[in-house]
C-alpha cells in the first residue's frame, strides 16, 4: 500500500509539473520570444507568425501579429520608395531653375522686340494720319502717288500692329510657362517634407498596432 502509495503522489507531482509548464510560459502575443522562424499559431482568433520586427534593428525573433507585419511592412516599404522619390524631386530642382531662367531671357529678349514694334506702329499711325489729312491733287499723277502711299502706310501700320500682337501672344505663353515651372518646382521643393511627414504617420501607426503584448 505504502509503494502504492509513493507511486500515486509521484503521479500527481508530475501532473503538476505538465500542467503547469504551459501556464508558466509567457501567452503569445507582440514581442514575445520564439524560437522558429516562419511559425504560425492562431491565438484567440487573431494570427501570429515568428519573425524579426521590421521596426526593429534587433535579429530577435518574436511573435507578430499578421497586421502588426502588414503595417510594419507596409511602413517599410513605402519608406525606402520615398527616399527615392525624394531624391527624384530634389534633382528636379536646379532643372526647373534652369527653366524659369532661360524663358525669362527669352521674354525679355521678345519684349525689347514687342517694344520696338509698338514704336514702329506708332510712328506708322502718325503718318498715315498725315497722309489722310492731305487733299487728293488734281493732278492724276500726284494723286496715284498719294494713293500710293496712304496704302503702304495702311500696310506698314497693318504689319507692325500683327507683329506686336504675336509678340504679346508669345510673352503671355511665356509668362504661363514660367508660372507652371514655378508650380513644379514648388512641389519639387515642398514634397519631400509632405513625404517625410507621411512615413512617419506610418511608423506611429505601425509602432501602435505592434505595441508589444498586443
Amino acid at each position: 500500500m505504502r509503494k502504492l502509495a509513493a507511486v500515486g503522489v509521484t503521479i500527481i507531482i508530475a501532473s503538476g509539473v505538465l500542467a503547469a509548464s504551459p501556464a508558466n510560459a509567457a501567452p503569445i502575443s507582440n514581442g514575445v520570444t520564439c524560437k522558429k522562424l516562419n511559425q504560425s499559431t492562431t491565438v484567440a482568433g487573431r494570427k501570429y507568425k515568428c519573425a524579426k520586427n521590421p521596426l526593429s534593428t534587433s535579429t530577435k525573433l518574436t511573435w507578430l501579429s499578421n497586421d502588426c507585419l502588414l503595417s510594419a511592412n507596409g511602413y517599410v516599404k513605402t519608406k525606402k520608395s520615398a527616399a527615392t522619390i525624394s531624391a527624384n524631386y530634389t534633382a528636379q530642382i536646379p532643372v526647373i531653375d534652369l527653366g524659369i531662367a532661360n524663358e525669362i531671357t527669352n521674354k525679355a529678349e521678345i519684349q525689347v522686340k514687342l517694344d520696338e514694334m509698338i514704336v514702329r506702329e506708332a510712328a506708322a499711325k502718325v503718318k498715315l494720319s498725315a497722309a489722310l489729312l492731305i487733299p487728293v491733287p488734281t493732278d492724276a499723277t500726284a494723286a496715284a502717288q498719294l494713293a500710293t502711299a496712304k496704302a503702304a502706310l495702311r500696310t506698314a501700320v497693318g504689319s507692325w500692329t500683327s507683329a506686336a500682337r504675336a509678340y504679346t501672344s508669345k510673352i503671355n505663353a511665356i509668362t504661363a510657362t514660367i508660372r507652371k515651372l514655378e508650380a513644379s518646382k514648388a512641389v519639387a521643393v515642398s514634397k519631400p517634407a509632405e513625404l517625410a511627414a507621411s512615413i512617419a504617420d506610418s511608423k506611429s501607426t505601425a509602432s501602435l498596432i505592434c505595441i508589444k503584448g498586443l
